[in-house]
């Protein structure tokens, strides 16, 4: 079975106890896996992204795990626009791009589009009487290059199905 690297658990355990969580394996191993560059699995996907590597996990401890991580603030969820669950290991402030053809995510940094901070597109909200914005996260669609250009391996435009 694979091992997580000593920096890398080190660097796990310490978020987790900064969030005031205690450190577990299937924890780490989450975290490591959504560490990844541009990884924006669902529940389902990560848990065969894990079980791929060789470590022992149930689906269930991969979907209670995303929970107390969420409420701990260390991963994101959004709806991607077939509106599947998706998880994000990268909390800074950061908005999606989803390729409405293969399901591609991509990260788009607010650095790069200071307008599109999440701060300061919630004080442009026309906010109801009485709501106070704290924050935003947009989900751009599209179709990634493969897909837009017809290349070999890019599929049809997917079926959107309701939400569960």
């Amino acid at each position: 079975m694979p091992k997580v690297q000593a920096s890398v658990r080190r660097d796990h355990r310490g978020r987790l106890r900064g969030a005031g969580l205690r450190h577990t394996v299937p924890r780490e191993r989450i975290l490591a896996f959504l560490d990844r560059k541009n990884v924006h699995p669902t529940p389902e996907e990560l848990y065969r992204g894990l079980r791929k590597k060789g470590y022992d996990i149930g689906l269930s401890t991969v979907y209670l795990n995303l929970q107390v991580l969420k409420q701990a603030g260390l991963v994101w969820d959004f709806k991607d626009p077939l509106g599947m669950t998706r998880y994000d290991g990268y909390t800074r402030p950061h908005h999606h791009l989803v390729c409405l053809a293969c399901g591609r995510v991509e990260d788009i940094l607010t650095d790069k589009l200071p307008e599109l901070a999440s701060e300061a597109l919630a004080e442009r909200v026309p906010a109801p009487e009485g709501w106070r914005v704290v924050g935003a996260r947009v989900l751009f669609t599209g179709y990634c290059p493969r897909c837009s250009s017809g290349k070999k391996g890019a599929s049809k435009p997917r079926e959107k199905t309701p939400a569960r």
